[in-house]
């Protein structure tokens, strides 16, 4: 059994060692993998894949969660970590995204859900059993 899981990338140190920051700041230990190589030669961070921001397979939904709320533009970068809660599949992809929307309509929901956001709805939908979800639930 695997005791970490990796729950974001980052292109650069500086970004990872902030969310790093207000991931320990909610009690979740963080470990970041290949921070000072890329640190030492930022040229290499398309060939190695970035910073790799690990966490304990039991807090990985939690930091999720929180990275969600921090950086929602991060968090259109992370869904392919996403499983739904269904059928445990992950084809997930954000709802209120305009760029991940399919269709005309789908594109005016996510319009919608930005102009309004005091609105709740839920932020991600299978693509698999189309089960909408928030990582809150």
């Amino acid at each position: 059994m695997n005791k970490f899981r990796t729950v974001a990338t980052f292109s650069y140190p500086a970004e990872a060692v902030v969310m790093k920051s207000k991931l320990e700041s909610e009690n979740i230990e963080v470990f970041l993998r290949d921070e000072f190589t890329i640190a030492s030669d930022p040229f290499a961070t398309n060939a190695i894949g970035g910073v790799k921001m690990d966490v304990y397979t039991e807090d990985f939904i939690k930091a999720l969660g929180i990275i969600e709320k921090a950086s929602p533009e991060l968090s259109q970068r992370i869904t392919h970590y996403i499983i739904c809660p269904n059928c445990k599949k992950r084809e997930v992809r954000e709802q209120q995204d305009v760029n991940t929307a399919i269709g005309f309509v789908e594109t005016i929901k996510a319009v919608v859900y930005s102009l309004f956001p005091l609105k709740r709805h839920k932020l991600y939908q299978c693509m698999n059993c189309a089960h909408e979800f928030d990582l809150h639930e």
